[in-house]
């Protein structure tokens, strides 16, 4: 077994595993892998008719991501090997941020594993209906953020679909909030503003589509996202200024309304354990939660 450093060559090798999957969880499209490759260090391989994907995260332990493939006879096998490719290289092998389609395979398998539920690392996923229209009382609050947002700059802003001259704009963007939130401060600031980078050099390889909010002329807020499955598609990154208000709530609702109105369920990705994004993300009353696990084998 060889795993492979990715690249951008390697996109429709990806896509041809998800498409085949339907993933659920965010973490697999090549987008977000690309995207975070200077932070996860991804590797990986085809084995049997499965995509292995591998991670060295940044001073964190390997890992490898579920494997991609639905063959239950070549599931087993392909695990084994994988945990040999690990034992061969001084790894501890551990399957993490792992879909509950993966721990159910294992089951199905009938294999021996410890499953470990991780509430920081499972994402978020709402009714698109529901963000779109923010109907009832749970959503007064976003409302009336969207509606001062609307009084206060009524006639001075624009919306535009990203393209390949307005994706350059959200990187200017993107350095202007990254200095406002002292980023150098934050490693995790720090490897998000990489991944961004990532993304927009890469904008006509990639499959994302993009919305920016222009007020008064000036780019004030972005988001990327794309379809994660048939049904569901996944927020990559939103980006606003935190001193016009209601610029998020703004952004949030008319990105699904004019992308994304015909797909079902939103993906908005995980909170890390950090007290204010659960606030946030919780805020928008998720309907169910992508759930991720970490695998153990004896």
């Amino acid at each position: 077994m060889k795993f492979y450093k990715i690249d951008i060559s390697h996109k429709s090798i990806f896509d041809q595993y998800f498409a085949q999957f339907e993933p659920e969880i965010a973490d697999l499209t090549f987008t977000n892998l690309f995207m975070w490759d200077p932070f996860y260090d991804i590797h990986f391989t085809e084995e049997d008719g499965f995509l292995l994907i591998m991670a060295k995260p940044y001073n964190q332990p390997p890992f490898l991501h579920g494997p991609v493939g639905r063959d239950l006879n070549k599931f087993p096998v392909v695990i084994e090997k994988a945990r040999k490719y690990f034992e061969s290289e001084g790894y501890n092998f551990m399957i993490k941020r792992a879909s509950k389609k993966t721990v159910d395979m294992l089951f199905e398998c009938k294999m021996e594993f410890k499953s470990i539920f991780e509430r920081d690392l499972s994402d978020y996923v709402y009714k698109v209906e529901d963000l779109v229209n923010l109907k009832g009382k749970k959503y007064h609050a976003k409302k009336n953020h969207i509606n001062k947002f609307l009084r206060l700059y009524s006639g001075r802003y624009e919306w535009k679909k990203v393209d390949e001259e307005i994706v350059r704009l959200c990187w200017d963007f993107e350095c202007e909030w990254y200095e406002k939130r002292n980023g150098k401060e934050d490693i995790g600031l720090t490897f998000e503003k990489i991944a961004i980078e990532r993304a927009i050099r890469n904008f006509d390889k990639l499959s994302y589509e993009g919305m920016v909010i222009f007020i008064d002329g000036r780019i004030k807020a972005f988001t990327f996202g794309e379809p994660l499955n048939k049904n569901t598609v996944v927020i990559h990154i939103e980006k606003a200024d935190p001193d016009v208000e209601g610029l998020y709530a703004f952004i949030n609702q008319k990105f699904l309304a004019e992308f994304w109105e015909n797909f079902e369920f939103v993906n908005r990705e995980e909170d890390l354990g950090k007290e204010g994004i659960r606030k946030a993300k919780m805020s928008y009353h998720p309907f169910k939660f992508a759930e991720k696990f970490t695998i153990l084998f004896d």
